[in-house]
């Protein structure tokens, strides 16, 4: 059996490039990160200068086993349809067995209208099965009346067919044979008032099996918090303390899945790992211990509702996969970092180098990558490197491998 993880979009919601960059007045500093994503052919290497160009977020999980073949989404955002268009020929994908929502976003669910490409008249397949939580499935009812309930349908009528489902975080469900355990991360906060529920709302987690629980590498533990990130706690019994809402004059956190997969952990859009949440990761059994790990980083300092590299890389070792994607990102405008920077900064945090070697390059951009590396306690023994659209990610006996960084 393998599995892949197909990343159908590794940038922020606006996209990249990003259209303010591209028209800026003359004289404005240029931002490279969209100039070379739109431009690509100028570059000495235009395939990588192409890895500029960012879609909303999201991947596509293909498990096969023999004959037989599932193809889950995770998020349709913005963007979806055309990476899509682009995606699926190129790596023989067809119908989608499960849509998987994070969060009720713009650039998670905005792409749902275009699955009717999939359904109408059954031109691929009858129906897409949609899985979601409650809090998610109620903004889709709200922005999207007619695709909950086709008598809110106007013009010819003709609407995506789908199948809802509510999941609730820490309950397995199963498309089609494959497993999948959705899990809670913070995604920022509400701004407003909150009539009395949490976005998705909260029930008692339940504990994997036990087998044997090991503990991390706790000597800095001091800092996770810090960063967003809480540290892990001794656990002592089959099951831990679940979450508590937060009390009502308390900040309120916005809060999203992240999904356990066969072989990935996938946690596209979060500024904290709640401490429950880690917990729970602690528990799994090794079976079900994640060989790879998808982590959001959107830019180099921290986001109210994202990691930053520094929140992403402190993410990476805690959770100790073997190894470490970062999707999410922005352009950063006049602080931009290219592609190439993000690969750059990644190969020195996985070896353990506090300063950049043999750049050749914009030297704006060489400072902003030396200072994200002071930043980093050094650790050689990482593998992280930057997600870009369109990169496969296989894990098949035991062995992980992606054709752009093996």
């Amino acid at each position: 059996m393998s599995t892949e993880l197909i990343f159908h979009g590794t940038g922020n919601s606006s996209c990249l490039p990003n259209i303010g960059c591209l028209v800026a007045p003359p004289g404005a500093p240029r931002c490279m990160t969209c100039y070379l994503g739109a431009n690509s052919g100028v570059s000495p290497n235009p395939h990588e200068a192409a890895k500029n160009r960012r879609r909303n977020t999201g991947a596509i999980l293909r498990v096969r086993d023999g004959r037989k073949e599932v193809v889950v989404v995770i998020d349709a955002g913005k963007s979806f349809v055309a990476a899509a268009l682009e995606w699926f020929p190129k790596y023989g994908l067809n119908r989608i067995d499960g849509l998987i929502l994070t969060h009720a976003h713009a650039d998670a669910m905005n792409g749902l209208d275009d699955l009717r490409c999939w359904t109408l008249q059954g031109a691929i397949q009858d129906s897409i099965d949609i899985y979601l939580s409650q809090r998610t499935y109620e903004e889709v009812q709200r922005t999207f009346p007619y695709l909950v309930d086709k008598g809110m349908a106007t013009g010819g009528g003709a609407v995506p067919e789908f199948q809802w489902h509510i999941i609730q975080e820490y309950n397995d469900f199963d498309i089609c044979g494959v497993n999948i355990t959705p899990i809670l991360v913070h995604h920022g906060r509400y701004f407003g008032p909150v009539s009395g529920m949490i976005s998705p709302p909260m029930s008692p987690p339940l504990s994997p099996p036990l087998t044997a629980v090991s503990t991390p590498n706790l000597s800095r533990s001091s800092s996770y918090q810090s960063f967003g990130l809480f540290p892990f706690s001794m656990l002592t019994q089959d099951h831990f303390t679940p979450p508590v809402p937060p009390a009502q004059d308390s900040v309120t956190p916005y809060l999203a899945f992240g999904f356990l997969l066969p072989n990935f952990l996938y946690l596209s859009d979060a500024s904290e790992i709640p401490s429950y949440t880690l917990d729970y990761l602690a528990c799994l059994p090794d079976w079900r211990k994640p060989e790879v790990a998808v982590i959001d980083c959107l830019r180099p300092k921290q986001h109210p509702s994202h990691f930053g590299i520094e929140q992403a890389v402190v993410a990476a070792r805690i959770l100790g996969c073997k190894k470490t994607y970062l999707t999410g990102f922005m352009c950063g405008m006049q602080e931009w970092i290219s592609h190439e920077g993000w690969v750059r900064v990644c190969k020195a945090i996985s070896e353990g180098e506090t300063t950049l070697k043999g750049w050749k390059g914009d030297a704006g951009e060489k400072q902003r990558c030396q200072e994200m590396l002071s930043w980093i306690f050094p650790q050689a023994g990482d593998w992280i490197r930057p997600g870009f659209d369109g990169l496969r990610i296989v894990v098949k006996n035991g062995k992980v491998f992606d054709g752009a960084y093996d």
